[in-house]
């Protein structure tokens, strides 16, 4: 029975100990008409469901005081009355482990927060559904078995000693035997029984004739109409006074409707809804099914691990109609291709071969029950690839989307499904590192490489608390004056056991991980203090430069917190320059030209940086309100020697001065670098000839030793007749 043609309402309880969740979620719900109780805790809903109305599903909190979700689950189910009430575990938890003992606890399923209204809503009335629909089929089967024990629902007799089968007429009736031929043989029976199932029926009749013993068979009958039915045979022995087995009693009934209800509660089990293809559980269970043959054939196997690559911005910008479509679409084409493939497999594991299934969300796999090679995986990765690559029509949209695909080939890389399924993952994670629409196979290295992430992730969560982050500063000088005009603020970690860690180590994890959000503040606050403690002790340092992060540019409250800073560190706007690249500002690009507005509108001065290694369009460079273009080092590398490097770098500095944007050089190494640029009339120049990145006091003793020694060998020549650089608000 569908929601909408439910006499009463839906019933649901929410136990969760956190209000606002609580709140929300019964504010989403009520809107929908549906019923709703609450508990605080565990043992509150175990009381909740002693009441004489129950409710029809069980939203379930995992993290509660008193008692969990996972006890209090297993409590609901050791309960006879509520033992099948469908229960959906909920909770921020987001774990492998997490989720295998939900089910274990007997969760019916489990979802991660945070859960949108309408999942939580199509998530509720699905399981309400298919718990009613398990309901009626345990009331069918307490209805069958007594109708059975009332009277019999198709009767027959076998006459051993003659031979003859009687048939009573409901029996010729509900197996759609007519009046016609011999209806005293088993041939009336066999004639409708499908000729490739016939043999195994005959055979169960021998033997049953042979032992004289009871016994049970199910098979199918085609129907009068020529449909296929399903039909449960059974036979008990009747004796003579002699004790000799003379007579088979057996009855005959029609199991179809039960066979249908058990097809489709196995496909509510087994199989995704949305996609059709197996599910995590189906899948598990055959990929153990494959491993135990594999081992017993001493053969090979792959396990291919699929996730679609910014799957979530199709979501986002097309909705999530657009998105369950493309999943759908998605695994068409997989299953099309993977059956195109040509790999070989033994005949005992053909059944298995090629199982397409849908973990969840984005993530498919693919088992191939038996490869001779690596290339065979290899061979089916490609042609996933390119059966992707087409696109797909969402709604009068073409959607180009593309997977990222991790390889594991066992029993090498692996004997169990556990271990099968996390290699895979970290395979697929190493292809989207590799730049997405790719597949990587696992190797032993990436094992080391996870846990060294992981230990680094863990460590970098503590880094700020700990205070282990620093900050150091490398000078940039005006090319012409030899002056230092500003600083880069570069952010150090010292971790007490990993050492020194590379910013290009964990700066990836800190934005991947959300963390780059509280980082960066940090990193702009003690900019901030550090400039506001030169400004103090007279240090001439005029400007400081600080990166912004991707995250942090489209979080919405950049400008309010920098604002905040600057005045809780009494910092004049102009003396802070926010770097940023060109990938960020294009990825929106019209959003960006507000963005910066809003940032220059405080007064802070604004750069791009690595300029020239993104895809900026000219006609929004024009628009966007920047001070300063940052010359990647990729481009003064061996600008002394390589003619297209140096051209570009002439065309960056002739550029900005027709716009009239200052012009930083980085990576400068050498003196003939930092005379070709100034040569070009390039402004600034930042690199390793003139500064290394040092601490902040030592900033102190370079000013003073400027003041001593000639850091650059400024030209005497009169000052430039060329149009005047546009200055910054802090000056220099």
């Amino acid at each position: 029975m569908s929601s909408e043609e439910r006499q009463s309402p839906i019933r649901v309880l929410i136990v969760d100990d956190d209000i606002t969740s609580r709140y929300l979620a019964v504010e989403a719900l009520a809107l929908a008409g549906i019923e709703i109780s609450e508990a605080d805790h565990g043992a509150q809903a175990l009381e909740t469901l002693t009441a004489e109305t129950l409710p029809d599903i069980v939203l379930l909190d995992v993290v509660m005081p008193i008692m969990d979700g996972f006890e209090t689950c297993a409590r609901i189910r050791a309960l006879e009355r509520v033992a099948r009430l469908p229960v959906l575990m909920m909770t921020g938890l987001d774990d492998e482990e997490s989720v295998n003992r939900a089910y274990e606890a007997g969760a019916t399923d489990f979802v991660t927060k945070p859960v949108t209204p309408q999942l939580l809503l199509h998530k509720i009335r699905y399981m309400v559904r298919a718990g009613e629909a398990t309901e009626q089929l345990v009331l069918s089967q307490h209805r069958l078995a007594a109708a059975q024990r009332i009277a019999q629902i198709g009767h027959w007799e076998w006459d051993l000693r003659s031979g003859r089968v009687h048939w009573s007429e409901q029996a010729l009736a509900i197996m759609g035997a007519t009046g016609g031929g011999d209806l005293h043989s088993l041939q009336t029976l066999l004639e409708k029984v499908p000729k490739d199932d016939r043999p195994r029926v005959a055979s169960w009749f021998d033997m049953v004739e042979a032992t004289r013993e009871a016994a049970e068979l199910n098979h199918q009958i085609i129907g009068a109409t020529g449909e296929e039915r399903y039909f449960r045979q059974l036979v008990e022995p009747h004796t003579d006074k002699a004790g000799k087995v003379v007579r088979l009693y057996g009855a005959v009934q029609d199991i179809t409707a039960l066979r249908l209800a058990e097809e489709h509660i196995h496909r509510l089990a087994y199989y995704d809804s949305l996609t059709g293809l197996p599910n995590r559980v189906f899948f598990l269970q055959q990929l153990e099914k494959t491993l135990r043959l594999i081992h017993r054939h001493k053969r090979r196997g792959a396990l291919l691990f699929l996730d679609l690559d910014n799957f979530k911005r199709v979501n986002d910008t097309l909705g999530h109609n657009s998105g369950d479509m493309l999943l759908q679409a998605v695994a068409e084409r997989l299953v099309t291709s993977v059956r195109a493939s040509d790999v070989i497999v033994r005949r005992e594991l053909a059944e298995d071969r090629h199982n397409v299934a849908r973990l969840g969300g984005d993530e498919f796999t693919v088992l191939l029950a038996e490869i001779r090679s690596d290339q065979d995986a290899a061979r089916v990765a490609r042609r996933i690839i390119e059966s992707l690559a087409k696109p797909f029509k969402l709604q009068g949209n073409d959607v180009v989307v593309t997977p990222s695909i991790g390889i594991t080939v066992f029993p090498q890389d692996g004997e169990h499904s556990s271990d099968l399924l996390r290699n895979g993952d970290m395979a697929m994670y190493h292809a989207k590192r590799a730049g997405k629409n790719t597949y990587k196979f696992f190797d032993a290295s990436l094992n080391a490489t996870a846990m060294q992430r992981l230990k680094t992730e863990t460590a970098l969560r503590a880094a700020i608390d700990n205070d282990e982050l620093r900050l150091h500063f490398q000078p940039q000088f005006d090319v012409l004056s030899g002056g230092m005009c500003g600083v880069e603020a570069l952010l150090r970690w010292t971790h007490p056991e990993l050492g020194e860690v590379p910013p290009e180590e964990f700066i990836p994890i800190a934005e991947e991980t959300g963390l780059i959000l509280p980082i960066g503040e940090w990193v702009i606050e003690q900019a901030c203090r550090q400039l506001r403690q030169w400004r103090a002790e007279n240090v001439p340092v005029a400007r400081v430069a600080v990166n912004v992060s991707a995250s942090q540019f489209n979080s919405g409250d950049l400008p309010e917190l920098i604002a905040g800073i600057l005045a809780r560190y009494g910092i004049e706007p102009g003396w802070l320059e926010l770097e940023l690249t060109e990938t960020i500002l294009m990825t929106q690009a019209e959003e960006s030209v507000k963005m910066l507005q809003k940032l220059k509108d405080i007064g802070l001065q604004l750069a791009i940086d690595d300029f020239g290694t993104g895809y900026s369009s000219l006609s929004y460079l024009k628009r966007f309100p920047i001070d300063r273009l940052k010359i990647d080092r990729s481009f003064i590398a061996n600008i002394e020697n390589d003619r297209d490097n140096a051209a570009i770098a002439q065309a960056v500095i002739a550029m900005a001065e027709t716009m009239s944007l200052h012009v930083t050089a980085e990576g400068v190494e050498n003196d003939r670098q930092l005379s070709l640029l100034r040569e070009q009339r390039c402004g600034e120049v930042q690199g390793y000839l003139l500064g290394r990145p040092t601490p902040p006091e030592q900033i102190c003793h370079m000013l003073e030793a400027l003041h001593t020694a000639t850091v650059t060998t400024a030209p005497a020549s009169p000052p430039s007749d060329r149009a005047p650089r546009r200055r910054g608000t802090g000056g220099y």
